[in-house]
């Protein structure tokens, strides 16, 4: 990367803080990378950088570099400097294509062989021919007919022509991670092979990206940061309802996606003494975030008053007449005062739960208590990490191949390390052995033990013992196909 300012400088700061730059290296002599500012020893005027691929994706952090084949993916406004105005150009040969032609400073440009490149008329798709063909075929048909369904429900059409990268190159350790730039670029990244233990996610997890199509992106969401509740949450309900009005999600898939959904906000709730979480972090954003957008649709439909789809249209076809944007006042003023999506994100509510069932029995949905082997694994892990968290907000990312804690006041478990067994199990495979075995431990006021991806042993002090979780199942609900 070549920098050339347009008059000396003291130094050069990047815009973007939360940027991983432990691969970037400034090659100029005399100058100097740290902290996100390049320095020397006189004023600036022009510098090179080295950049190199980010050595693992990093919670909701953009990656600064990725490879796609032996192409790449930059991420432009990792590449912004500090109240300063930045373009970036790339300088390809014949053979290759730089994409997004323009604007690329403001998001995901892919930077590689131009037969990658595939040009629907609507919509790019680039892809690496060491794809998978059931894989490649998967997501092509998946992101159109998202993006079709999506189109005719919101009835309005994305603001930008969308390009789809995929890339079988992910550092990891998520099997997958996704993501959308302003550009109307969505990075999809798979790690290698892995994506075969979790074909049944590949298909929702297209869906909920195309979504950020409209609610992400192309349109202002200035509560993004401090309510990512809201767009993680309405691209994840909308990833459950559009499948099944489309056929490729059954009324029983369903409703056990939502079963998790609800068990993973109940245990985020827990965690906090029953207060409201943050809802800023963590896998409490997505799992709290769809029960709000699925209470809200029940309630709408009951009313009579159109549904999800339909309230989302109108709110983002009036968020792009407006400066401002759209953001949790517009989706609340369009609920009641009396709607249940207030018993979630209250901050104190006496019998929270008990009201949340008995308001969801008024909408017709009937659960039963019947932990699974995941509600099992997160009820030993939220219970242990409770014990060593003496401070702040912990969870965990429960994504497929990588369980990762999250917690920075949490004694042993702080870090954010990725678990690879708990009490010699693999957490994600025996999740109710490894709650009984848990459960022997706590019951004896004994540690527990944790082994870590890089083969540390952590122990976790756990000095009561461990109650089996109330995980409610949901086996009647509202048809959520329509």
């Amino acid at each position: 990367m070549r920098y050339a300012l347009s008059a000396p400088s003291d130094s050069f700061a990047f815009a973007d803080k939360d940027i991983i730059r432990d691969q970037w290296r400034v090659t100029t002599p005399g100058l100097k990378l740290k902290d996100g500012v390049v320095t020397g020893d006189g004023p600036i005027s022009r510098f090179e950088l080295l950049i190199t691929p980010d050595l693992a994706e990093v919670d909701r952090i953009y990656m600064g570099l990725s490879r796609t084949g032996t192409g790449f993916v930059l991420y432009g406004p990792g590449l912004k400097g500090e109240d300063i105005s930045t373009s970036l150009r790339a300088e390809i040969d014949g053979a290759s294509a730089a994409v997004p032609s323009s604007d690329a400073i403001d998001g995901y440009v892919f930077v590689g062989p131009k037969d990658y490149v595939t040009d629907y008329g609507d919509s790019l798709v680039i892809a690496p021919p060491q794809l998978a063909s059931e894989l490649d075929q998967s997501i092509r048909n998946d992101f159109a007919g998202s993006r079709a369904f999506y189109r005719s429900r919101l009835g309005i059409a994305p603001t930008l022509k969308p390009v789809l990268v995929v890339s079988v190159d992910s550092p990891g350790p998520s099997t997958f991670r996704g993501d959308v730039t302003d550009t109307g670029v969505i990075s999809l990244r798979f790690k290698g092979e892995e994506w075969r233990s979790a074909q049944e996610e590949v298909s929702p997890f297209v869906w909920h990206e195309a979504f950020h199509l409209w609610n992400g992106h192309g349109v202002h969401n200035r509560d993004g940061d401090t309510a990512p509740w809201l767009h993680e949450g309405s691209a994840e309900y909308a990833a459950i309802a559009g499948p099944v009005s489309s056929g490729g999600m059954s009324e029983d898939q369903a409703r056990e996606r939502m079963s998790d959904k609800v068990n993973g906000c109940r245990r985020a709730f827990n965690s906090t003494g029953g207060r409201r979480p943050a809802l800023k972090s963590g896998s409490a954003v997505y799992d709290c975030g769809t029960v709000i957008q699925w209470i809200a649709d029940m309630e709408l439909r009951q009313a009579g008053q159109a549904d999800f789809f339909a309230l989302w249209g109108r709110m983002l076809e009036t968020a792009r007449g407006r400066e401002e944007g759209f953001g949790t006042a517009e989706f609340l003023a369009a609920l009641t005062d009396a709607s249940a999506v207030h018993l979630v994100l209250d901050p104190q509510v006496e019998d929270r739960w008990g009201r949340i069932q008995g308001r969801m029995a008024d909408l017709g949905v009937r659960v039963v208590n019947a932990p699974s082997d995941q509600e099992l694994m997160a009820a030993a892990l939220f219970h242990v990490a409770k014990a060593n968290c003496l401070r702040g907000s912990y969870g965990f990312y429960n994504e497929p191949g990588a369980l990762k804690l999250d917690g920075e006041n949490c004694g042993p478990l702080s870090g954010g390390p990725i678990i690879d067994a708990v009490e010699g199990l693999n957490p994600q495979e025996h999740g109710r052995a490894m709650f009984d075995a848990v459960k022997e431990r706590c019951a004896a006021a004994q540690s527990v033990r944790y082994r870590t991806r890089d083969g540390r042993t952590l122990e976790a002090v756990c000095p009561t013992e461990l109650p089996v979780p109330q995980a409610w199942r949901i086996v009647e609900a509202p048809a959520f196909g329509r």
